[in-house]
């Protein structure tokens, strides 16, 4: 962003929250020596956040702490948010290393949408698809991934939507028991492979499970005359998992971090009422 369009003082005020979060409780002195303003303006800054409900000055102290409210911050922020964030660096590091394009899809009704993308990074992505790009759930190998995982109320409500999609691709839905099938397969082999006449690219798909709760699914695209099943088998499929195993962790570090945040934040809140 160019520098000129930033509004400077909001920058200092978030910072001024990270600290708060990370510390637990700070003055005015804290806040002007770890953000980097002066005392006058750390002070406004405190006093700007106490008039918006944010923090607290503590009675009879200098003292600053967060109030609940900064929690609304968080709200609209959920698990499958935080796990795409912290994917995106590590989906790229194995792109560049594993040399084929690299995907991230979640499921949004009947579709999966693309949430992380390598294909402009990568020289042997032949269709580049962009962030946002939609596949129907049953025509992508991230779908099957991740509706062989989900809840089975989860499922039956996503296939009643592909059953009445007017797209053929979606046509599966009404061959339940083939569909079964290919889902136990997942279940049992650990990841899908799809593959269409009309495409010179196969899709290697791998569930994402969040601490055993299916997220999306990851792919990997590959040239089909390049690539035999038992190279994916082999080398393809434990370099996908050994990914997810890393964005489990990852995710799992961040949410202690923010858990963290929040626990002093509880504890504050019980001791100030």
């Amino acid at each position: 962003m160019d520098s000129r369009q930033e509004v400077k003082s909001l920058k200092k005020a978030l910072r001024a929250l990270v600290v708060l979060n990370q510390r637990g409780e700070a003055t005015v002195t804290d806040i002007a020596s770890l953000v980097g303003v002066p005392r006058p303006t750390a002070y406004r800054l405190l006093e700007t956040l106490a008039s918006e409900g944010y923090v607290e000055k503590q009675d009879h102290s200098t003292i600053y702490r967060l109030t609940s409210h900064v929690r609304n911050l968080a709200d609209g922020f959920t698990d499958r948010d935080l796990a795409v964030e912290v994917a995106k660096p590590l989906i790229r590091e194995m792109g560049h290393m594993l040399g084929w394009p690299i995907a991230l899809a979640t499921p949004v009704a009947s579709d999966m949408t693309v949430r992380i993308t390598t294909d402009y990074e990568n020289p042997r992505a032949i269709d580049r698809y962009m962030v946002g790009f939609n596949v129907p759930i049953l025509h992508a190998p991230a779908g099957y991934c991740y509706l062989a995982y989900c809840s089975e109320e989860e499922r039956e409500r996503v296939i009643e939507l592909a059953r009445a999609s007017p797209d053929p691709r979606q046509r599966l839905a009404r061959n339940r028991q083939r569909l079964e099938i290919l889902l136990e397969r997942v279940r049992e082999e650990g990841y899908c492979t799809r593959e269409y006449a009309a495409y010179r690219e196969g899709g290697l798909g791998v569930p994402l499970l969040i601490n055993g709760t299916p997220v999306g699914g990851m792919v990997m695209r590959y040239v089909k005359s390049a690539m035999q099943i038992g190279q994916l088998q082999a080398e393809y499929v434990p370099e996908l998992n050994r990914l997810v195993g890393r964005i489990n962790a990852a995710f799992n570090e961040r949410r202690r971090a923010a858990d963290g945040g929040l626990d002093r934040l509880g504890v504050m809140s019980r001791a100030a009422s």
